[in-house]
């Protein structure tokens, strides 16, 4: 059976009836977990995802956005998944570039921003959900190709004969009908589709010369020989962080700390096979993240399990090789130029859910500002925190809480926490200087996290939420490790004309995106090749691809 997802985050003290609702309902959540992650042992039709995507160009260059809208189906119904994942890969089947993107209902409109250390070449775009891939590789991953230019890494792909642009065939189609056939820079013209086609996704664009058969969309059997097989792990809360240690002790409690926006601990013990899985749920807006194991002991070996999945082409896989000749720095110098101006749109950051319990009830809140600044904690204690006493254990200080509960002295120390990072060496703190540090929480009372109870709570906030400085414990390990990007809005009305209110140059690769059947549009200033493109259904109910180019002129 495969090991379900934890997802635990701080949970405070709570009086016992509600704790024994909220473990109740907690057990209700695990039991489903299971039953969707070992769905086949169970004998559970465990539904398919149906993963589709558009994107308004196939043309980048480094820095820019790739746009896109994405829908995942599970039974033709919205999938429950929770995270999409936003992925280029190059000719040599590595990951150089991912994103985690929400899904709500089953929809998604975001992007990928492309990174100015990505090299000049053909990508392959895919995008999938976390176990998408593994219940059906042909529906489960949806991708195409695109064109990334960095003018300061060439393209790399050696042993090969320079290729000219394609800019001759272009396609033509009678579903496509254009008002002008080539309409000048700065005007408008109409655009309609045949009324008689189901459209799936449309738009005008900037036309790839380096890319054969824009916007057609690559099936997996056609790309893949194999996909490296792993357990699934359904995301219906969140983002899973699963990481991996050899030779693990069971027995042992692991903390991961995710820091961003918001602060928040987790906990998880590994498997047999040292596999440890935090599920962040609602927690979303984090860029960084700190795993360390009880009592700050030593994790050889730990190392991150990346989402993405891992396959190998097929020999016979044509992946286009990307050629520049310098007759095309005119056109490129324009696109760097288009490159510099941004879309509008607005990120949108919601709280993170409250499905995941992310604080404690405090007994006693200090915010040090108000008191007088001393240079240690242990000062800190002795002076204004009075249910919170020093003592010294084998010539080390160490933490004793009063218990509210039944009135006398938890004998050994509480759950330290720095802006919901564990700290486990007692004595260090005691000396450090809290000048970065906002503020305290106490909690008197026996404190529950998953399966452990601590003596009580001792937490610490800084104003920078970047632990106050407090230097790491040798054992933990840091990691760069972002959480889910913001839900997107995005008017995509403002691609079919200029901005308003603004002095910017009218550099738009993108005329049109969306489903519409008729459009009145304005061209830009970039002269040159465009592309108009349809994704529609034929009457037998299969997709296909309409295109059409056109030349503005000045």
């Amino acid at each position: 059976m495969i090991k379900r997802p934890r997802e635990i985050a701080l949970i405070g003290y709570f009086d016992s009836i509600f704790r024994k609702r909220f473990f109740s309902l907690f057990g209700m959540i695990v039991l489903l977990l299971i039953t969707f992650s070992s769905g086949k042992a169970q004998g559970v039709n465990r539904p398919k995802e149906n993963v589709s995507f558009q994107i308004p160009k196939t043309l980048f260059l480094v820095g820019e956005k790739i746009w896109l809208e994405a829908e995942v189906k599970g039974d033709q119904k919205p999938s429950p998944s929770k995270v999409l994942y936003v992925e280029l890969v190059d000719r040599f089947s590595n990951s150089v570039a991912y994103a985690k993107v929400p899904l709500e209902e089953g929809k998604a409109l975001n992007y990928l921003l492309l990174s100015t250390a990505i090299p000049s070449d053909h990508y392959l775009l895919r995008v999938y959900t976390r176990i998408s891939p593994y219940l059906d590789l042909e529906i489960g991953i949806a991708q195409q190709f695109v064109t990334v230019i960095n003018p300061k890494i060439p393209p790399r792909t050696a042993g090969t004969n320079e290729l000219i642009p394609i800019r001759s065939g272009g396609t033509s189609s009678d579903l496509i009908q254009l008002s002008e056939a080539n309409p000048k820079v700065g005007s408008t013209f109409l655009l309609s589709f045949d009324n008689s086609a189901e459209i799936i996704s449309s738009g005008v664009s900037i036309s790839n010369p380096y890319l054969e058969e824009e916007q057609r969309q690559i099936n997996s059997r056609e790309a893949y020989v194999e996909i490296e097989q792993r357990p699934l792990l359904p995301e219906l809360f969140g983002h899973i962080v699963e990481s991996r240690v050899p030779q693990a002790d069971t027995s042992l409690t692991y903390f991961l700390s995710l820091h961003g926006k918001q602060s928040a601990l987790y906990t998880d013990r590994a498997d047999a096979k040292g596999q440890i899985l935090f599920d962040a749920g609602g927690l979303s807006h984090w860029d960084r993240l700190v795993i360390q194991l009880e009592d700050g002991a030593e994790m050889a070996g730990l190392e991150i399990i990346s989402p993405v999945v891992k396959t190998k082409f097929r020999q016979d896989f044509n992946f286009p090789v990307l050629s520049i000749p310098k007759t095309e720095l005119t056109f490129l110098s324009q696109l760097q130029k288009a490159a510099a101006v941004e879309s509008y749109f607005v990120e949108k950051y919601d709280s993170d859910s409250l499905e995941v319990v992310t604080g404690f009830v405090a007994d006693y809140t200090f915010y040090l500002d108000d008191f007088t600044r001393f240079e240690t904690v242990e000062t800190v204690f002795r002076e204004y925190v009075p249910s919170v006493s020093v003592r010294i254990r084998d010539k080390k200080k160490e933490f004793r809480l009063l218990n509210e509960a039944v009135k006398n002295v938890f004998d050994a120390n509480p759950l330290i926490l720095i802006d919901a990072m564990p700290v486990f060496d007692s004595d260090l703190l005691s000396g450090f200087n809290p000048k970065f540090l906002s503020k305290l929480e106490v909690l008197n009372r026996e404190f529950y996290l998953n399966d452990r109870t601590y003596p009580g709570v001792l937490s610490f906030s800084s104003f920078g939420n970047n632990f106050g400085l407090y230097p790491l414990a040798p054992s933990a390990r840091f990691f760069d490790y972002f959480g889910l990007q913001p839900k997107i809005e995005l008017d995509k009305s403002q691609f079919t004309k200029p901005g308003e209110g603004g002095k910017f140059p009218d550099f738009r690769t993108v005329l049109f995106w969306g489903k519409s059947k008729g459009e009145s549009i304005m061209t830009s200033e970039l002269t040159g090749d465009f592309l108009v493109w349809v994704r529609y259904l034929d009457s037998s109910g299969e997709v296909r691809i309409a295109r059409r180019k056109f030349s503005t002129n000045p």
